[in-house]
């Protein structure tokens, strides 16, 4: 992928969701506080009140978690418990994070692995989404096509918390491969190029815009 790549199939979806994206800034800007303290989360105000309308109504998933009797008292309790996992990576950012770290590594395999108990709530495509909304620096969102896609690189991807670890690995390397090979062309150092990404869409995170190169790449839209 080149940096002229990512930019011309973001562009295609942004005009695609132009709408719908109000939702996503939306349920970021009322989890701005959780972000900072998961022992903050209140499951009316954030569980039912943000997450499940984003994943039914932005995430599409309503045939999945618009069912009645879901544990979503489950999920509020398990994401409060993984407060101390969730902090080692708070701060950190997509493109520098050290994916081999143990503390890291190990941070997000159990809260993946915590998340992935919860019945349906706990699917593939669900629970990078949810995540995604508490850190959306570092957890990029996929589903069942974007993750066949990276495994045909990488087969230690698969639906498992370690399979996600690797996604999140080959996305990162991705995107350094994008921004450097773009800083040969322009001369321009990487954090202005990085800048330059995020201030074309809203200031988006990068684990945000390569989910719409992803999603496109996955899901082309047909005229």
């Amino acid at each position: 992928m080149t940096y002229k790549d990512l930019i011309e199939k973001v562009n295609t979806l942004e005009k695609e969701t132009e709408l719908t994206e109000c939702i996503y800034f939306g349920a970021l800007k009322r989890f701005e506080n959780v972000q900072k303290d998961l022992s903050k989360l209140d499951d009316v105000i954030h569980i039912r009140r943000v997450i499940r309308p984003f994943l039914i109504q932005w995430g599409m998933m309503g045939r999945v978690v618009g069912r009645e009797g879901l544990q979503w008292e489950k999920l509020g309790e398990t994401l409060r418990k993984l407060e101390k996992d969730f902090n080692v990576l708070r701060n950190k950012k997509l493109l520098t994070i050290n994916f081999y770290e143990i503390n890291v590594s190990l941070a997000i395999k159990n809260i993946y692995d915590k998340i992935r108990t919860i019945p349906y709530i706990g699917g593939q495509t669900c629970v990078p989404k949810i995540l995604h909304l508490i850190n959306p620096e570092i957890f990029v969102m996929w589903d069942e096509d974007i993750k066949n896609n990276y495994k045909k690189r990488n087969n230690k991807i698969t639906n498992s918390s370690k399979g996600y670890l690797e996604f999140l690995k080959e996305v990162q390397k991705e995107l350094i491969y994008i921004l450097k090979d773009h800083q040969k062309l322009t001369g321009k150092e990487l954090e202005n190029i990085k800048n330059e990404i995020r201030s074309k869409y809203n200031n988006k995170t990068l684990s945000r815009i390569i989910d719409e190169y992803n999603w496109i790449t996955a899901h082309p839209i047909k005229n």
